[in-house]
């Protein structure tokens, strides 16, 4: 029997595994080989739709041929990059799971000695860093080559370095602080440690829900209040209207990184605020002189503000800049008003405008003309508060509590399992809590597809039922259209394949969406 302390000093018997005739590691790299071939069918699949030129009649009216096209060209291009990124990740995780891990434990020894506590945290910290020779250049070329080649990407070389060092950092403390918390909790509450471990999950989640967007977030972009104050006034006078306990606006400079826009809310019970991407406030342009090219327009400086003039995109940083972005939120026109000159206005911008031109900078340009109408962000924002209305966080916190509940339960089977140590390449008298639970996710795996696959579908039903509300407060149109330019200017996936999309997506298609809410919007008319 293996004993071990309990909360009153007594000492406890543990469970013994279920079964030690249970081939291990053998279901492991079977399943996740199985998995990998599904998801590359799926993938495959979805290819041969990003292939197709032929726009579907079911799309005109919603996007036009050049966009569709392009739409096409960049999800192909992320299906050819997922594919690899799959079969590398398969044969990456057999060669950690069955060669690293084991190593890897062998050196936080030599490292630290035996002690369960300082040898668990050197194994963790070892087998995140191991994975950064691969995951960092696979990085590198989703965002400077990928994202870089169809417009979105905003990253320079220096904040991604920067990046990957505040993400160590914090990945290196949380390990430090979690990894004794958790071997404490399993050890001290011996048989029903279970019980215990996920307690302090659920309070570690409630935690991390506030220090999450108060301190780890602004560490990678700034936050700050909404600057338009019409924009302000009217999204709190939509908090108010629907009960909503909005305390906080803010809105995150997500273009730094991406082109991509978003809004999100967080927070909870009182104490909900909402953060807006500025790609969702306003268009910028960034023509490139470094390489020679003419600017492509005239400045006309009449006003405050800056005018373009006699525009040519043949051979000029404009071209190049529209070539891309063609039919976008952000092409460059000729007539569009420039509000600010790489952040400056009023009689900064026009210094600051010769002076990179001269000098053969980069200019970024903030446009007058605005990505989406106010009434386009008020209905998705509207369709943000439908899923606290309808308390689609609550729920999906409740069931994330119930699944890590029985996680737990279900280790506590396996933990002192010798046969799956030793299946893995460990002896069961010389492991931990931490690698124990680490085979074990490994082992269950095989459920967690299903239950994600579970939670996808609940996803997709959320999505629809925030969009029905936003269609009853009388938001339906401007939603649409909203929704509409979100897929449409994000360069999404408006022609995915059916089996693709119920595996992978947690939103309905934009054609699913634009379908409901028309037929919602007519009943709330005839309903009227």
């Amino acid at each position: 029997a293996i004993l071990a302390q309990g909360p009153s000093g007594t000492q406890r018997q543990l469970p013994k595994a279920m079964s030690d005739g249970v081939p291990y590691l053998e279901s492991f790299v079977v399943f996740s080989a199985a998995v990998t071939a599904w998801v590359l069918y799926l993938d495959v699949r979805q290819l041969r739709k990003n292939k197709e030129t032929i726009l579907p009649a079911e799309l005109k009216g919603i996007i036009d041929e050049e966009r569709f096209a392009k739409s096409q060209v960049y999800q192909a291009d992320k299906r050819v990059f997922s594919m690899f990124n799959s079969v590398l990740h398969f044969f990456v995780q057999l060669v950690e799971v069955i060669y690293v891990w084991p190593w890897a434990w062998k050196v936080a020894s030599d490292l630290v000695g035996t002690n369960e506590y300082y040898r668990s945290i050197v194994w963790v910290l070892i087998t995140h860093v191991i994975n950064y020779p691969i995951d960092i250049p696979v990085e590198l070329y989703r965002a400077f080559v990928l994202e870089e080649r169809h417009g979105f990407n905003k990253m320079t070389v220096s904040l991604f370095i920067t990046d990957q060092l505040k993400s160590f950092g914090l990945a290196a403390f949380f390990i430090a602080l979690l990894v004794p918390i958790v071997i404490f909790v399993v050890h001290w509450g011996g048989e029903h440690f279970y019980i215990y471990i996920w307690a302090v999950a659920q309070l570690l989640i409630f935690v991390f829900m506030f220090v999450y967007p108060s301190f780890i977030m602004p560490l990678f972009n700034k936050y700050e209040s909404l600057k338009d104050a019409t924009l302000r006034n009217e999204i709190e006078a939509l908090a108010k209207s629907l009960l909503f306990p909005l305390t906080k606006l803010f809105q995150v400079d997500g273009s730094k990184r991406s082109s991509h826009s978003n809004a999100f809310m967080f927070g909870f019970w009182k104490n909900k605020r909402i953060v807006l991407f500025d790609t969702l406030l306003e268009s910028k342009v960034e023509l490139d002189l470094t390489s020679g090219l003419p600017l492509g327009f005239e400045p006309d400086f009449a006003t405050d503000k800056l005018v373009v003039k006699n525009l040519a995109t043949e051979g000029t940083a404009v071209g190049k800049w529209n070539e891309v972005h063609r039919g976008r939120l952000d092409e460059i026109k000729g007539g569009d008003t420039i509000l600010a000159v790489n952040g400056e206005s009023g009689d900064k911008m026009r210094e600051q405008f010769e002076t990179t031109v001269t000098d053969k900078g980069t200019l970024v340009l903030t446009l007058e003309r605005k990505p989406y109408a106010m009434e386009e962000i008020l209905a998705i924002l509207c369709h943000e508060i439908g899923h606290w209305f309808h308390a689609h966080v609550l729920r999906t916190l409740v069931i994330t509590s119930v699944h890590a509940f029985i996680l737990f339960r279900l280790y506590a089977f396996v933990m002192h399992s010798s046969p799956m140590f030793e299946a893995f390449g460990f002896s069961s008298g010389d492991s931990g809590v931490v690698i124990g639970l680490a085979i074990f996710m490994l082992i269950f795996s095989p459920v967690e597809t299903v239950v994600g696959m579970g939670m996808i579908v609940m996803s997709r039903k959320n999505e629809f039922q925030a969009d029905d509300f936003a269609v009853k407060q009388g938001r339906g149109q401007p939603l649409g259209s909203g929704l509409q330019k979100l897929v449409v200017d994000n360069l999404g996936d408006v022609n995915p394949d059916p089996w693709f999309s119920w595996f992978h997506h947690s939103h309905p298609t934009l054609l699913e969406r634009l379908r409901n809410i028309r037929e919602k919007e007519s009943l709330r008319k005839k309903g009227d």
